[in-house]
Parts: structure tokens; sequence; C-alpha cells
């Protein structure tokens, strides 16, 4: 890691047909360029965390591995989280537009707005026999999966609801 303070937004500067058009497209830590090609191929991202390294996260499933990409109302939600195995190690969420660090930047964290309006929609989707995940929930609903995840540890809060323990941790459901 660097010692060059953290960026806290992603800034979607446009898109790009082919990944050497979004990487000159990038400038500051943060900065983010869609490919397309027909349909979405991948995020190009400059690592927020400052490192000068550029993040490719895939967004096209017959691709391996790819990442859920959703644009609501201006900005951009990634699921699951990024994390660098290599390099930086960086480790962080981008929800709508914001980036939430795990781990060595999380102090200053400022998750976004919030619809609690949600939460009695996730609960009547979310079944009482068996656990379930946010993005099964996030899926049904047409929800972003960390709207869904924040509004299950509520209803837990609430008492409305339970999370699983060990291998079924992250995972909730309704209680009778």
């Amino acid at each position: 890691m660097t010692t060059t303070t953290p960026a806290r937004k992603i800034h979607l500067l446009g898109s790009a047909s082919y990944r050497d058009e979004a990487e000159a497209m990038l400038a500051a830590p943060g900065d983010a360029v869609l490919v397309e090609r027909g349909l979405l191929r991948s995020l190009i991202l400059c690592c927020p965390d400052g490192c000068g390294e550029t993040l490719v996260v895939n967004l096209d499933p017959r691709a391996g591995k790819a990442w859920r990409l959703y644009q609501r109302r201006g900005a951009i939600s990634v699921y699951p989280s990024v994390w660098r195995d290599g390099g930086c190690e960086s480790h962080f969420i981008v929800w709508k537009d914001r980036i939430l660090w795990c781990g060595v930047f999380n102090e200053g964290n400022e998750e976004p707005d919030y619809d609690p309006a949600i939460e009695p929609l996730v609960l009547d989707a979310l079944p009482a026999d068996r656990f379930v995940d946010p993005a099964t929930i996030a899926q049904q609903l047409d929800l972003i999966v960390w709207d869904a995840g924040k509004a299950l540890r509520r209803l837990v809060a609430h008492g409305e609801a339970r999370e699983g323990v060990g291998s079924f941790k992250g995972t909730f459901e309704r209680l009778p």
C-alpha cells in the first residue's frame, strides 16, 4: 500500500470498447471505465488505494468468475467485494459509487443512503424454513445486494430474522 489518501468514491468516466482505451482514460485513484462490446465485459479501475495499478473486474460470466454490476440512479455498485490477492492486496466494496474499505482504510467509511422501506419487502421474501444469502433476496426483489444485506442485518437486530452460524454465516432466515 502507498501512503496516498485512498479514494472514497468511484468516478465512472464512461465506457470504451477495449481495455487499452479504458486504461487511457484513467487518471486518479477511483477512476473507472466500463468496457462494453454489445454487453458489459469489465470494469477497469485505477486502484482506489493509490498504488497506481489498474484493476480489471470481470463482468462477463462467459469469461470466468464474474462480478455483478448494478447501475441505479446514476451510481454503480459491484458485488461481491473486490479483493486483490496480489500487489497492494486492497479489499473494498463498491456501493452506490462509495468505496467502503475492508481492513486498512476502513476508518472513515461512509455507507451510502439506505431506504429502510425495503425491509418489509425483504422480510416477506425471506423464507422461515431455510437460510438464504443476500444475493438470492436481492435477485428476487431486484435490489442491490449490499442493500439487501443491510436490510437483513437490520431485521436480525429487530428480532425478525436470524443469521446462520458456522458454515451458514452470511445467510439468513425469517423467524417464525
